[in-house]
Parts: C-alpha cells; sequence; structure tokens
C-alpha cells in the first residue's frame, strides 16, 4: 500500500449521475460535447485515479480532481472532481509534504511540545471529512489507515476534521480565541498544542457518547495505539502507543486526566 498516495491502489465507484469530464488545460472547465451538453462518467462506473490535482475553489478551499481511467484496464477517462466518487476521496493521502529547504522553527513542517522546537517533520496531506486537505505526520499515517479500516470492516465511518497544525496556524487559531471572534474555539498557545508534535488528531464523532464512531473509538481505539487526551473534547485523540497501551491495560479509552 501507498501511504503517501493511497488512491493508487484502489479501486473507486462514480456515484454521481453528472460526473462530469473536466478539460486537461482548465480543470474549472468542462467538456462540452458538439451539439450541446458535457462529457460525462456515467454513473456506477468503476475507475482507478492515476493522479490528482488541487485547484484552488475560493475561501482557501480547494478541490480534488483525479484523473480517472476504467478500472478493468480500459481507456483513461479524463478529469473529474474526486467529490464524484463514492467516498468522496476522505481519508485518502494524495502526497508527501517534506520540509522546505532552509526550513526555520516557525516554518510549515515544524513540530513543537510544550513550547519548543523538536523537529522538521515530513508531512502527508489528506482529504478530510469536509473535502478539504489536512496534514499528518508520515509517522502517524500507518496506524491511522489501520485504525479507519478496522472500523470500516465493523461499519463505522472514521473521518479527519483536523490533523497537524503549523505554528503560524495555531497562532491564528490562538488569537482568534483570545479575541472572541466568532467561530473560533478554545485553543492552546502556538508551540503548545498537541496539534503540533505530529500526534493529534480530531475526529468527527459529533456530541461524543452516543456517537457510533465514538463509541466504536471508546472500545478499539488504544488497540491501535490511540487515546483521547483532552477533557471536554471527544474528538481529540492522540498516537501515544504508551499511553493507550496503559490506558486499555486499566480498562479505559482516555488518559487518567481526562475527566468528561
Amino acid at each position: 500500500m501507498s501511504l503517501e498516495q493511497s488512491f493508487r491502489d484502489r479501486t473507486f465507484v462514480v456515484d454521481d449521475p453528472d460526473a462530469r469530464i473536466r478539460s486537461d488545460d482548465d480543470l474549472m472547465a468542462f467538456v462540452a460535447i458538439p451539439g450541446g451538453g458535457f462529457k460525462k462518467i456515467a454513473k456506477g462506473t468503476s475507475v482507478r485515479v492515476l493522479d490528482v490535482r488541487l485547484e484552488e475553489a475560493g475561501s482557501k478551499k480547494r478541490i480534488v480532481f483525479g484523473r480517472a481511467a476504467a478500472a478493468d484496464g480500459g481507456d483513461v477517462l479524463g478529469w473529474t472532481s474526486t467529490r464524484n466518487l463514492a467516498g468522496s476521496f476522505m481519508n485518502e493521502t494524495i502526497g508527501l509534504v517534506p520540509p522546505e529547504p532552509g526550513a526555520t522553527r516557525f516554518g510549515p513542517n515544524a513540530a513543537w511540545d510544550n513550547g519548543a522546537f523538536l523537529e522538521q517533520l515530513d508531512l502527508v496531506a489528506i482529504v478530510d471529512s469536509n473535502l478539504e486537505i489536512e496534514r499528518l505526520a508520515m509517522k502517524t499515517i500507518a496506524p491511522f489507515a489501520a485504525l479507519v479500516a478496522a472500523a470500516k470492516d465493523d461499519g463505522v465511518r472514521i473521518t479527519l476534521n483536523s490533523g497537524f497544525r503549523s505554528y503560524p496556524e495555531q497562532k491564528l487559531l490562538h488569537d482568534g480565541f483570545v479575541r472572541g471572534l466568532p467561530g473560533f474555539n478554545t485553543a492552546a498557545k502556538p508551540g503548545f498544542s498537541k496539534h503540533q508534535n505530529g500526534i493529534a488528531f480530531d475526529l468527527s464523532v459529533a456530541g461524543g457518547d452516543g456517537n457510533p464512531t465514538y463509541e466504536w473509538l471508546k472500545r478499539h481505539a488504544t488497540s491501535f495505539g490511540f487515546v483521547r487526551t483532552v477533557s471536554k473534547e471527544p474528538w481529540h485523540w492522540e498516537f501515544d502507543e504508551a499511553k493507550a497501551q496503559a490506558a486499555r491495560a486499566g480498562g479505559a479509552f482516555r488518559t487518567p486526566n481526562v475527566r468528561d
């Protein structure tokens, strides 16, 4: 399995009756059919994704486009939005994001913990639950994929809301929280968030107790090295095998400091 580009190992099914093919030169433009209409990939078609491209779609959101080919080894069908595929590409890794040459401790790959710079991380871009692009530390991709696959086998879907954050990203969230700006929630000071050291995952669990994904995580996450570590945040889980093992040994799914 390709950890950096998981889509290369999978077959997808077109799930949209209006899965239009995009122009190779301009992915925001559709390929027209002479006489009217647009070229489409029929709903129910099994495809492989040969390559991906990201395009800005306003408000800093991105659309992931995939170059699709018939899964049976047939013709290349063309570029289409991955939102047209069953699952919409959620949890698919789409590429390695290595540290930039000469990157500083405040750069996009710089890991921090407890106010101290740790190292530059290899990150991997991944599609989150909002079909936006998050980044995860390369060292956590395999265990996260194993967690997702095990849940899927049990009919439960685990998706990501937030992963690694750079120092500037954390500063933006913290400043918004301190100023009480709309849409900003509790956020640690830059340099102190677990999202900055490459082990923290915010997962989609709605209100927590009673949510099927959360209940599954409570029973099984520690077996994969994941453990809840923050009070009042049922969505926040960390990949920490030692803490997960200790919690599991005590019949728990969270660290002792977590009260609710």
